[in-house]
């Protein structure tokens, strides 16, 4: 009986039949692979880049003070606004029923989230940080029709009334990137002065 199906389905195979179709079906699919291409990579230099521990890979030795200041003093605070931008434009894309208020406190929480693991491990941070971009992808593939897009208008429009809000919370998040830059200069020095005694007193014990 399974001889007979095979037989059957091997006098039916037809290379015609594989090679016809329309090409154009094709297109879509193209379309789509090269979507799912560039939005992956667009979010691989995006995580990694918020999940480094030194954002920055700007370097002075002669004036290495002069730097740190520029780069956390005058930088810091835009790519913190682009990071805040980005993380709320995606919530609001993942969420129907949050209000602007949740939507920022969110991507507020995300970002000390991912800044706070980046400090311990960076690998860890890149685990939290690709999570909300990758699930949009997921959800986006499955469910296209779950997204409505006179809502999000409808809430970017709204956006500018919590304007005092965004401000604060950018402060915050440059406020908590200040002090652990300063935590970890400290436990530098620490461990430096730390490792020098320890060698100075290798040297001074008798042979």
């Amino acid at each position: 009986m399974q001889f007979e199906k095979l037989s059957n389905l091997a006098m039916d195979f037809s290379i015609n039949d594989i090679l016809s179709g329309d090409p154009e079906f094709f297109i879509p699919i193209i379309y789509l692979i090269v979507s799912i291409a560039i939005y992956s990579i667009m979010i691989w230099h995006f995580y990694r880049f918020i999940a480094r521990r030194d954002c920055f890979k700007i370097e002075s030795k002669d004036h290495p003070l002069i730097m740190s200041i520029l780069k956390y003093f005058l930088f810091y605070p835009i790519i913190g606004f682009l990071f805040f931008t980005g993380f709320s434009t995606m919530i609001l894309f993942l969420t129907r029923d949050y209000s602007i208020p949740v939507v920022l406190s969110t991507s507020f929480g995300i970002i000390i989230a991912i800044r706070l693991t980046a400090y311990y491990n960076e690998d860890l941070s890149k685990d939290v940080s690709k999570m909300l971009p990758f699930a949009l992808l997921g959800l986006v593939l499955v469910n296209p029709s779950y997204f409505s897009i006179e809502d999000i208008i409808v809430k970017l429009y709204q956006l500018p009334s919590f304007y005092a809000q965004v401000i604060q919370y950018i402060l915050l998040i440059v406020i908590v990137e200040w002090i652990l830059r300063s935590v970890l200069a400290v436990k530098n020095r620490l461990f430096i002065k730390k490792q020098s005694s320890s060698h100075s007193r290798k040297i001074s014990l008798p042979s």
